[in-house]
């Protein structure tokens, strides 16, 4: 036997005494749950089951600290008793814990805002079938032994406030609870999401996760248009409208980030919006153009294109170009050709759209392979 298996060995056995005292079930039932692969610590170490019996008593909010206890089955403040089966009662906490890994937490200086019992309702939903019921007790009882920020809103109990981001728990609330309007893209997704998920799956069959999940360093991707967009957010005309309903979006998870103006474009092809909104858009990009020291032009979405053979008109032969584009407001094309043939090589883009035409232009100083759009009104405002 390996050192490093007695030292585990030793913890397990050490556990499932303590487990076994505390919840007055058999060593041998509390080793196997200790033992278990659902309680091995899928996103993070095995949680240990001294750590858990001593939050009860030592914990700064919900500790006892030689009193009654504070923490029940209910919650906070709650005389409910614990109830423990002594076949899964530590299996079940371990899953629990491993749920509120998967979120982020909220640094030190944030004020905890998902409530207990929202977040007991999304662990029961992530983690069914293995584990029917989650109380809001155990939630917050796990939540305090991984360190978590919580924090009790009224002191009146029994829900606590824990420490997780709001937008992620949000973001898998509405993946796997009930009856839910599933988010449309991915930005709020916990990192340890697909992890756990798969992680569980392979836990309940019986495997051991060999490979470790290691939390990864937070990119923050340059969004110089979403950053101004929301700025603009509370103005009293038709760019803060925008700015509004795009903040919305990005909150609720209906559209991804419009990190530049084209992809605020991109995404009003995407969702349904009204002709007095998509003025808005042609509003906003131009203003930002005009605000920014050196904005990007836009570039719109191909749609279709091609490029053939041909015999040529006497000089030799050559290859004809065609590409398609979808203009800036969706009801039109742009198009882009190519005439490679000797003695007739000519290059050409148009806007090929009665609105688009009037409002936009092609950037000046760009070849036609390269071109790209900004609205009229940036050249033509004072």
């Amino acid at each position: 036997m390996t050192s490093n298996n007695h030292t585990q060995n030793r913890e397990f056995q050490q556990d499932a005494r303590a487990w076994a005292d505390f919840t007055g079930t058999k060593y041998t039932a509390a080793l196997r749950q200790m033992t278990s692969p659902l309680a091995q610590g899928l996103l993070g170490d095995r949680v240990s089951a001294r750590r858990l019996i001593a939050v009860l008593t030592d914990h700064k909010l919900i500790g006892a600290h030689g009193g009654d206890p504070v923490l029940g089955e209910n919650g906070f403040l709650s005389e409910a008793p614990w109830h423990f089966n002594g076949e899964t009662d530590f299996i079940e906490l371990a899953l629990i814990t491993d749920v509120l890994r998967m979120f982020t937490p909220v640094s030190g200086t944030s004020t905890p805002e998902v409530g207990s019992y929202s977040l007991k309702h999304t662990a029961e939903w992530f983690l069914s079938p293995h584990c029917s019921y989650v109380s809001n007790g155990r939630l917050i009882w796990a939540a305090a032994a991984l360190g978590l920020p919580i924090r009790d809103p009224d002191g009146e109990g029994p829900n606590l406030l824990i420490g997780v981001s709001e937008r992620e728990h949000d973001y898998v609330r509405r993946m796997v609870g009930t009856g839910q309007t599933q988010p449309q893209v991915d930005h709020y997704r916990p990192a340890g999401y697909e992890h756990l998920r798969v992680a569980l799956a392979q836990a309940a069959a019986g495997e051991l996760i060999t490979e470790k999940w290691v939390r990864p360093e937070p990119v923050i991707e340059p969004a110089p248009f979403h950053d101004w967009l929301v700025q603009q957010a509370g103005r009293n005309d038709v760019v803060g409208d925008l700015a509004g309903d795009y903040s919305a979006g990005v909150r609720d998870s209906d559209h991804r980030v419009a990190r530049t103006a084209g992809e605020l474009l991109a995404i009003f092809h995407e969702v349904s919006h009204s002709p007095e909104a998509y003025d808005a858009v042609v509003t906003s990009i131009a203003e930002w153009m005009r605000t920014e020291p050196s904005p990007a032009p836009i570039r719109t979405q191909r749609i279709s294109g091609d490029a053939y053979d041909h015999d040529g008109w006497g000089a030799g032969s050559g290859t004809v170009e065609r590409y398609e584009f979808i203009c800036p407001c969706g009801d039109g094309t742009i198009l882009e050709e190519h005439d490679n043939i000797p003695g007739f090589r000519e290059h050409d883009v148009r806007i090929l759209c009665d609105k688009c035409r009037v409002e936009w232009r092609f950037a000046e100083g760009r070849s036609t392979r390269d071109w790209a759009l900004e609205p009229v009104s940036v050249s033509t405002a004072a």
